[in-house]
């Protein structure tokens, strides 16, 4: 049976395997195998069940492994998942009871907990992240690494650049662009395009760095 090797084993990767634990193809296409991360004293106190297997970075591929991204800092991702895609490593999604529409194209290594709505047409780039309760409008489009957290809504037609964070409650308006490594504030209400790399913050957004 395929093993599914978690990356990150800290609060996020929990949040992962519980999820993972009740997904339909659990026992049926594959069987959790453990957690990677080079921090071996991270689960201390915690009953998960798994263990820590490897390190990420050093960790070499078997045949039967897949591999699922659950590191919640966006800017960290590539520098675990990276490593492994050049020893040949394969991501797979974890889509439980999110509501996909018609048309919609998601990329390798994504993370949808419960309750996400995605709407036709929309475009997913690789190891995104979004969590219960957001909402994609038609034709969003999302890049790779980005993170879109609880209780958020993307309005149809908006851009989000690579390894961008959205924190909760926060609103992008209908055809806005925000740009690579911005952070949309919680419960920030995004009127304008956000510009590459700037946090915003408020109703409406403003800039603060």
């Amino acid at each position: 049976m395929t093993e599914v090797c978690i990356i990150g084993a800290g609060g996020y990767g929990r949040v992962a395997l519980s999820q993972m634990l009740d997904d339909a193809a659990y026992g049926k296409e594959w069987r959790i195998a453990g957690f990677l991360d080079s921090r071996r004293d991270v689960l201390d106190g915690y009953v998960t069940g798994c263990e820590i297997i490897g390190d990420p970075l050093t960790y070499v591929p078997r045949r039967q492994d897949v591999f699922v991204c659950a590191i919640g800092q966006p800017s960290f991702r590539p520098t675990y998942v990276l490593p492994l895609l050049a020893k040949g490593a394969h991501f797979i999604n974890i889509l439980t009871e999110a509501y996909i529409a018609r048309n919609v194209t998601i990329g390798q290594g994504c993370f949808m907990e419960r309750r996400v709505t995605i709407g036709p047409d929309c475009r997913l780039g690789n190891f995104v992240v979004l969590h219960s309760l957001s909402v994609l409008g038609h034709d969003v489009v999302v890049g790779d690494y980005s993170q879109i957290s609880c209780f958020c809504f993307v309005g149809g037609g908006a851009e989000i650049g690579t390894g961008v964070m959205v924190f909760p409650h926060a609103t992008i308006l209908p055809g806005r662009r925000i740009g690579d490594g911005a952070t949309i504030g919680a419960g920030s209400v995004v009127l304008n395009d956000v510009p590459p790399g700037a946090t915003v913050f408020g109703n409406p957004a403003r800039r603060i760095s």
